[in-house]
């Protein structure tokens, strides 16, 4: 998955000040070519103030796939915060995932992030992710 420089650092701010919490948001842009993330959009954590969870709001999922759309792109991953926690998949995240989708997962220890992670479900079973390259680049 390729991501823009600017993009990136929108995700590690939000994360910063969502911190002790988990952030949540959405990857928006194109499948092409391995994914490429031309903006991020936040979402809303419903489950705010509750440690080590997120929980997508379905009126910022419809609003952001709509306006995706509109502007001829798609929701095409979500990314979250892990709070003092490796920025790897949680048994939580592997129930909650869906086929197809980027999964971007930053590790945030103390206020400080330390990791960044992408992620897909494996296309075969058992239900499992798999590790995506992720490239950062400010020519996106």
């Amino acid at each position: 998955m390729r991501i823009s420089g600017t993009c990136l650092r929108q995700i590690l701010s939000h994360a910063i000040e969502a911190y002790p919490y988990e952030c949540f948001g959405f990857l928006v842009g194109i499948e092409q070519e391995g994914g490429v993330v031309q903006r991020v959009e936040r979402g809303t954590n419903v489950l705010h103030g509750q440690p080590a969870r997120f929980e997508m709001d379905a009126v910022d999922f419809v609003r952001t796939a709509e306006t995706a759309e509109h502007i001829g792109m798609a929701i095409i991953g979500f990314y979250h915060s892990h709070p003092d926690w490796p920025a790897i998949p949680s048994e939580e995240d592997l129930k909650r995932a869906w086929s197809g989708h980027y999964y971007l997962i930053v590790s945030i220890i103390e206020r400080h992030p330390v990791m960044v992670t992408v992620w897909r479900l494996a296309d075969d079973m058992p239900r499992r992710f798999l590790e995506a390259p992720l490239e950062v680049s400010d020519a996106i």
